[in-house]
């Protein structure tokens, strides 16, 4: 029997905000910009991107590389306003946003009247607290990924020090506050047809607070790479090379990964490359001192994204420390790479991350912490057909998490928000 015809889809008129949006960064920007780019091969997008910085970089981008999707990307830059910031950035950071927001309503209103589009999205940045106010258009509203609801865990704000264990403290009680007090947020959320969690824990918050279920739909995707087969692989030969990336801020928690190489060099050769650089640089070389490891350290400071990854592509394990985030970047680029991530069980990366790509560490704790991802490290490091399997796990997940499967489910959202027939059969889940 001859299978029946497939329809073509319409392609859908879709307004975006997408306020960070640049698919050569990494973080917040390259999330946005890859989304971008991987929806237009489908629909047609109005882009509202901050106008000095992401919407020239998103338009010199699509020269370059997909000079095809020009005619389905419409970039409209918005300036931002950063009135007072230079005097109290963290107060002002989020004011001249929320400013930023309400122009793009304004433009949007504008747009609407020229366009009539058939949906509208919010995409990043993804924090729950600033929804934006598209929402108010009347039109099909899609939301997410949503981030931002994942606390600190209490019992590791002594191992932060004394400045980012009060900020963490502060940040939680605050987190507790706005996730409850939002009237924006609880509108938002009563508006739209279609929420994304990017995380678990989001997903959950989502459920809690709202009465809502949100799909579990990681922010980041990954760009699979051909297996290096002149890769350097790890053979008990030389000293394992751990590669650990971030801003240097409290939360990142490097001086769990100081302390986790002074473990594992009692047992086995490790050199530690560190990529990145930030406020609490000098303390951490300070304690790297103290605990007898800067020879095994490699300070690469802040390096061009191209550098970045050379070293991660180099490296045998990732040591991924953080204890409060989304899904970074880096995480992705180790996978992609081949290269095993050992990170706390929680937030975007403890979804990404399975057991078959690199080891999850239950978070019971700073020291059990240590211990336990010092045991997985001198396991791989005396197991290297262990890290093998584990590299090449990690490859195959980057296949499963790649951008073309992210979007998938992307524009299953938006036949679900046009009441269109979907092509998924069931939930998706990471």
């Amino acid at each position: 029997m001859n299978s029946p015809p497939q329809i073509k889809e319409r392609r859908l008129k879709i307004l975006v905000s997408c306020y960070a949006c640049d698919p050569e960064l990494g973080s917040e920007p390259g999330m946005g910009g890859n989304w971008v780019v991987q929806l237009a091969r489908h629909h047609d997008l109005w882009v509202l991107t901050e106008a000095n910085r992401f919407a020239p970089a998103l338009i010199n981008y699509i020269d370059r590389h997909c000079p095809e999707l020009k005619s389905a990307i419409h970039v409209t830059g918005i300036p931002r306003r950063r009135f007072g910031e230079s005097l109290w950035q963290h107060f002002f950071y989020y004011w001249t946003y929320r400013r930023w927001q309400k122009d793009a309503l304004r433009v949007a209103r504008a747009l609407q009247h020229q366009i009539s589009f058939d949906l509208v999205h919010q995409l990043n940045m993804i924090g729950y607290r600033e929804p934006g106010y598209l929402w108010q258009l009347q039109l099909p509203f899609i939301w997410g990924p949503i981030g931002g609801h994942a606390q600190m865990p209490w019992r590791f704000l002594f191992a932060l020090g004394l400045r980012g264990g009060l900020q963490c403290g502060i940040r939680n009680v605050l987190n507790w506050l706005q996730m409850r007090g939002s009237w924006r947020v609880k509108q938002a959320v009563k508006q739209a047809i279609v929420l994304l969690a990017a995380t678990r824990e989001d997903q959950a918050a989502i459920r809690r607070l709202h009465s809502r279920e949100a799909l579990l739909l990681n922010e980041q995707g990954a760009n699979p790479i051909p297996a290096d087969a002149s890769r350097d692989l790890y053979n008990g030969q030389r000293p394992l090379r751990i590669v650990w990336c971030g801003v240097f801020v409290p939360r990142k928690a490097l001086p769990l990964a100081l302390k986790v190489t002074q473990l594992v060099a009692r047992e086995t050769s490790v050199e530690l490359h560190i990529v990145g650089a930030g406020p609490m640089e000098r303390a951490w070389k300070t304690l790297a001192e103290r605990l007898g490891v800067t020879a095994l350290c490699r300070w690469h400071g802040m390096l061009p994204r191209s550098e970045s990854l050379a070293i991660i592509r180099q490296s045998d394990l990732m040591l991924f420390t953080s204890l409060q985030e989304g899904t970074p970047a880096v995480v992705l680029e180790a996978i992609q790479s081949g290269v095993p991530v050992i990170c706390h069980d929680l937030c975007g990366f403890g979804t990404i991350v399975t057991e078959m790509s690199g080891v999850k560490i239950p978070v019971e704790g700073p020291e059990r912490s240590c211990r336990a991802f010092a045991d997985a490290v001198v396991r791989v490091a005396q197991t290297p057909e262990m890290l093998r399997r584990l590299s090449e796990g990690a490859l195959q997940r980057a296949n499963e998490i790649a951008w073309p499967n992210q979007t998938k489910v992307m524009l299953d959202c938006y036949r679900k928000a046009m009441r269109l027939p979907s092509f998924q059969t069931k939930e998706y889940a990471l």
